[in-house]
């Protein structure tokens, strides 16, 4: 049996700005208005379901609302050093120094904040949030419309 929630349709999103280092336009401090939707795939055995649509659509809120109107960093990146001083957050990177209130920043253990980046994490926090036994499990992360990265759990 496989279901899947929309995002964009659901309401599940969350707005957040990022940097992606490197010699491009990503490189620049900018944003995107995200959605998250996902498909999940498992059995249903004597039951008539195996999964209720409230309590998937609740976990993925709430990893939403805890993206929501951050500035995400990413912690694993190669090169990257913290200074944290009253309250504030320095990040140090290729060069480049970002200062902001740590109150609005999520650090993030993930490489990079690209939308490939960002699946992989929603969706190891998404499985561990269910505590079910499902087969299988894919996250979309939507950046904007018509672009997606996608990650797959089994």
């Amino acid at each position: 049996m496989e279901i899947f929630i929309d995002g964009n349709y659901s309401n599940i999103r969350f707005s957040s700005a990022h940097f992606i280092p490197g010699d491009w336009k990503c490189s620049r401090i900018h944003g995107h208005d995200y959605s998250i939707s996902v498909k999940i795939i498992g059995a249903m055995d004597d039951k008539t379901y195996f999964l209720d649509f409230t309590k998937g659509k609740s976990n993925l809120r709430e990893i939403a609302d805890f993206l929501d109107h951050r500035v995400l960093i990413p912690e694993k990146r190669r090169g990257i050093v913290f200074e944290r001083k009253e309250g504030n957050l320095t990040v140090s990177l290729e060069g480049k120094k970002y200062s902001f209130p740590e109150e609005e920043c999520r650090v993030l253990p993930v490489k990079d904040t690209t939308a490939e980046c960002l699946s992989e994490y929603i969706l190891d926090k998404f499985v561990k949030s269910l505590g079910l036994n499902v087969e299988q499990v894919e996250i979309e992360v939507h950046e904007g419309p018509g672009q997606y990265a996608k990650s797959i759990w089994k």
